[in-house]
């Protein structure tokens, strides 16, 4: 009788998987149809059966659907409805501090920023997740990318120091910075309209437990670092079209 258990379980475990295949491929297409034809993105969310149209995710895709097609107040309403349904899965907490930031209710976004950073910190610890294991790379890979910028951009920031910090810390958040950033150049900024030269930054910070969560491949998290740091980058010195090409970044 154990043994048959087991294998029901297996069985299980087998269609968990096949599952969530299936929805990775469909939000996948669904992703790329909603920045070339949020209509059909529509349609093609609200055609799914069932078993997949209960599912969080899946909400959240039509949620994106109507805050695409039809505006953020009633991509506000179906996110707030997930929320309530589901009120430890982090995703729907980022997706409607999203529409805040569209609303203009900051408070709101930032009281939906703080509760993401702490249910991602959670989810990490259940799931065993080691951030540290990563550190190499991501260290190796920005060095990398840093010593390969343009002569002006390698000696404004040759002696920053790029440091590691798992994830944003809650004074961060709480000041309204995105808890899911992968990273943040702090330190003077040009002022509009200045005429003086923007400093470097004080510091570089890349968050180890974010980077690894957008991007598991490890070529893809190098890849993805890069293209980080050269938009911070670009961010930071406020540079034009033409210099952020120029920098390889469009």
């Amino acid at each position: 009788m154990a043994h048959d258990h087991e294998h029901d379980h297996d069985h299980e475990h087998d269609d968990e998987e096949e599952f969530a295949d299936e929805l990775d491929e469909f939000l996948g297409e669904f992703q790329e149809l909603l920045g070339s034809d949020p209509e059909a993105a529509m349609e093609l969310v609200e055609s799914v059966d069932e078993s997949f149209a209960a599912h969080p995710l899946i909400r959240i895709a039509h949620a994106h659907a109507v805050w695409v097609t039809k505006g953020a107040a009633p991509a506000r309403a179906e996110l707030e409805a997930l929320v309530a349904a589901e009120p430890e899965f982090s995703d729907a907490h980022y997706a409607l501090a999203d529409v805040y930031g569209e609303l203009k209710e900051s408070a709101l976004r930032t009281s939906h920023f703080m509760r993401v950073l702490e249910l991602d910190e959670k989810d990490d610890a259940e799931a065993g997740f080691d951030a540290g294991a990563f550190q190499g790379l991501i260290v190796k890979s920005a060095e990398t990318a840093l010593a390969g910028l343009p002569s002006p951009y390698l000696e404004r920031l040759k002696d920053v120091p790029v440091l590691l910090e798992q994830r944003p810390s809650k004074v961060l958040v709480k000041e309204g910075f995105d808890p899911r950033a992968l990273a943040l150049f702090e330190g003077p900024t040009l002022e509009s309209g200045a005429e003086t030269e923007v400093a470097a930054p004080s510091r570089i910070v890349l968050f180890t437990a974010n980077l690894p969560a957008e991007f598991e491949d490890e070529e893809e998290l190098a890849s993805e670092i890069e293209i980080t740091l050269l938009h911070e980058i670009g961010n930071y010195y406020a540079l034009s079209d033409e210099e952020m090409d120029r920098l390889g970044l469009e």
